[in-house]
């Protein structure tokens, strides 16, 4: 019950089909057609990597590259510019496997180099451990510590309104408390978290963009709790206090003195939402919560930003083969743009997933992403329609292929639309 209650927690914080295959040759255990078990998560005993056992750890780890293409690499309506691409990532964990408590770290990074326009390259990377203390089989506490070097892609709708036409880089350090138990039939779960955004300075053609005074400091305080009234179904809500609050001497930017200055952009918001999670009979899974969510701001020229919140799953496994899984979301976000605030982001999408042979996995999405903004008004939304397979060679050996395309819809406030095709081929080494 914990896991569900806080699977439920992280995203509250936070078509079409492919032609059926005979299962020919794919025998799979009782282990890997139990209940909740997707094509996905699935395990598969002859292509799953073993990791290395070194006592009471557990390391895995992989190391991907690739080459893709990018038909708009700038996201823009006019003067469109394409260019080819090699891409790097990487992974390596290392765990306990102890039969209580648990200890871990782990780091990532995804890379990408563009042959024709290097001034769009970026470096993702992240590390962190995190350690855990069973009190006994019904609760736990656990902390997490993880440091992100991360970055906003130049045809995010922030980026593109701010006039800023490379990546924007940022640094962040979040530190994670999370207590679990569980009484009979009722669960509880409590999060606190504290996370720091650091952006960075850019230069465009000589002239400085003041990303840096979108830099702040969050905490988020969070409960959850649920009721089991039968095996797989419960009852859920979940309440959420966040404080945002930026930093003192960010920097003004002299060319627009329109911009919000940083302080009133201070705010506290609160989200609650109740719902509940359900195993309807093993073919159909799901969980939603509605709610309200609201945020004030410490100026008081900045309205109070509210409206309905949302958060749901629902995965639909018509056979062994296959699972069609749909989401949705309505959040408050923060903006970088400088005369603007938060806005009110509404997500969605529907995903299909298909075991052609046991080795090859295909898999179609549809999403879309729509952005509501005050103060000033405006709007944007994005579509996506993307493609992908994936051949597992062996334990250790797998080839991804995708095509992804990428349209803005709709965009007020001067904001351009476009199209935007992108295509990878990926070859992944797994420990």
């Amino acid at each position: 019950m914990g896991k569900r209650i806080r699977s439920c927690l992280a995203a509250a914080l936070l078509a079409g089909g492919l032609p059926a295959t005979a299962a020919y040759g794919q025998r799979v255990s009782p282990q890997e057609v139990q209940r909740g078990v997707t094509v996905e998560t699935r395990p598969r005993r002859d292509f799953d990597p073993l990791g290395v056992r070194l006592g009471g750890f557990r390391l895995e780890g992989f190391a991907e590259t690739g080459l893709g293409y990018d038909s708009n690499v700038f996201g823009r309506k006019n003067d469109v510019r394409s260019d080819a691409y090699g891409t790097e990532s990487g992974n390596v964990s290392l765990e306990s496997d102890w039969t209580r408590h648990a200890v871990g770290a782990s780091a990532s990074i995804d890379a990408r180099q563009y042959f024709g326009h290097a001034e769009l390259n970026w470096t993702d990377w992240n590390l962190g451990g995190f350690g855990r203390y069973d009190i006994d089989s019904r609760t736990n506490v656990e902390a997490r510590y993880r440091h992100y070097r991360e970055h906003l892609d130049v045809y995010n709708f922030d980026v593109q309104s701010a006039g800023i036409v490379r990546p924007v880089p940022y640094d962040s350090d979040e530190v994670q408390v999370t207590g679990t138990t569980r009484f009979n039939r009722f669960g509880l779960t409590g999060i606190g978290l504290y996370r720091t955004f650091r952006f960075e300075d850019i230069d465009v053609n000589e002239q400085r963009n003041f990303t840096s005074r979108n830099s702040f400091d969050t905490m988020i305080g969070a409960v959850a709790g649920s009721y089991a009234f039968a095996p797989g179904r419960f009852i859920t809500g979940i309440v959420r206090l966040q404080d945002i609050s930026y930093i003192d001497d960010a920097p003004r930017n002299p060319l627009n003195p329109a911009a919000v200055i940083p302080r009133d952009r201070d705010s506290f918001s609160w989200v609650a939402l109740a719902g509940f999670e359900y195993d309807f009979d093993g073919v159909w899974a799901g969980r939603i919560g509605f709610g309200w969510q609201q945020r004030n701001y410490r100026g008081a020229q900045i309205k109070t930003l509210e409206g309905p919140a949302v958060e749901g799953r629902l995965s639909w496994s018509p056979s062994q083969l296959t699972t069609v899984t749909f989401n949705v979301a309505r959040t408050i976000e923060e903006s970088i743009r400088e005369n603007a605030v938060s806005y009110q982001r509404t997500t969605g999408g529907v995903r299909v997933d298909h075991e052609f042979l046991r080795n090859v996995i295909l898999g179609a999405e549809v999403r879309a992403d729509r952005r509501e903004y005050d103060q000033p008004n405006g709007t944007a939304t994005d579509g996506v329609a993307q493609l992908n397979g994936r051949w597992l060679i062996n334990r250790s050996l797998s080839v991804t292929g995708s095509y992804a395309y990428n349209r803005r819809i709709e965009a007020s406030g001067g904001a351009e639309k476009y199209d935007r095709n992108l295509v990878q081929v990926r070859l992944r080494i797994a420990l």
